[in-house]
């Protein structure tokens, strides 16, 4: 019997690693948007609680922006490597850009990630609530749901400057941010709204969170996985829990994505038309004070076929201190220290670029969470 051991020191068993079925709908339920606000809200309370990833339907994302990106990333991770290496993310002093396979370890036994990736984050340009209408491609973004979030964003609110704080990477390829700003703008929509709900699974108001999510740390990324064999033991992102609040992901066509469910067992997530896949983060662990499962997950591509995918890991403003809300903590007992949201996250993103040698240099103190 193994164990797993995350970032914060939190130890879940592993009973079997081996990934042996496909998960049933009370192990990852499938959740509809379009139910009745207080349905909603239970099924939300019930994956959050007890399982941490759920799918989402009835989203109301375009399947057209949906296909463009895929076709982008397609496209992008077919250019030759020095191309791509234009941008690679170690010239970012915010570690944004591209990421070659291998790169990047995840798991904390430090085996390397077989995956390449481009990332990006957070600006008032991808934002549809801060940014003028006519700076993104017309018809692309849903205008009606964004609407409906009466969020706004001062022209005068910036800001703080942290250890995440700074530019993209943006690669001179035809379409390229175009794309990917129109795919950002439509999920960074969908993930405000799911804050909202999830303040009402906390018993909070719908708007407890807004003030922290105006310009939120909020990364995305597109994936490429190389085919592996079926007798393949690379994983293409190694276990971990993930740092943000919470993730949505595209998953593309080809199953590899495994969670660890309560049993201690790996069990496969497959993709499924029309839905994302939701899983919470840390952050919103730490938030609820472990009310909210942060579930180890995993993914290995044994598909024999390339595999995309779209993760978009939705975090608070990067000045925000996360700390275990006070209706949450009982008898007092606080399970997490403060952290601030930007300092923990550069220190997650660091610890699984840099060897141990070149974070200690880079961190003189331990974090403290």
């Amino acid at each position: 019997m193994a164990a797993f051991t995350s970032f914060s020191g939190k130890t879940r068993i592993v009973a079997n690693d081996a990934a042996l079925r496909q998960a049933t709908f009370s192990e990852i339920p499938i959740i509809s948007f379009s139910s009745p606000l207080p349905e909603l809200i239970d099924q939300l309370r019930n994956a959050c609680t007890k399982v941490g990833f759920f799918y989402i339907k009835d989203h109301d994302v375009p399947q057209k922006v949906i296909d463009d990106t895929f076709k982008c990333a397609q496209g992008f991770f077919s250019l030759e490597r020095e191309v791509k290496d234009e941008v690679h993310y170690k010239k970012s002093a915010i570690l944004r850009g591209y990421e070659p396979p291998a790169e990047v370890r995840t798991d904390e036994t430090k085996k390397a990630d077989m995956n390449e990736a481009f990332n990006w984050g957070y600006s008032s340009e991808l934002d549809p609530i801060a940014s003028p209408s006519d700076q993104l491609p017309e018809g692309t973004l849903n205008l009606a749901k964004i609407e409906e979030l009466p969020l706004t964003i001062s022209e005068s609110e910036s800001q703080v400057p942290n250890a995440m704080t700074g530019p993209n990477a943006w690669p001179t390829v035809p379409g390229f941010k175009p794309t990917l700003t129109a795919y950002y703008g439509e999920i960074l929509t969908l993930a405000r709204r799911l804050i909202r709900l999830f303040a009402q699974v906390l018993d909070l108001p719908p708007t407890y969170f807004d003030h922290m999510f105006t310009h939120p740390g909020a990364m995305c990324r597109i994936l490429h996985y190389p085919p592996q064999p079926p007798t393949s033991s690379a994983f293409g992102i190694g276990a971990h829990t993930d740092i943000e609040c919470f993730t949505i992901l595209c998953q593309g066509t080809q199953p590899a994505l495994q969670i660890l469910n309560t049993d201690g067992e790996w069990i496969s997530a497959p993709p499924i038309p029309g839905t994302f896949v939701v899983n919470i983060g840390d952050m919103l662990s730490y938030w609820s004070n472990d009310l909210f499962v942060s579930t180890v997950h995993r993914v290995l591509n044994v598909t024999g076929e390339e595999r995309y995918s779209i993760p978009f890991f939705m975090g608070p403003n990067y000045e925000t201190l996360v700390e275990p809300l006070e209706g949450c903590v009982k008898e007092g007992k606080k399970n997490y220290e403060s952290v601030l949201a930007g300092d923990y996250v550069w220190r997650r993103l660091a610890k699984s670029r840099f060897s141990d040698e070149e974070y200690q240099k880079m961190f003189s103190k331990e974090v403290t969470v």
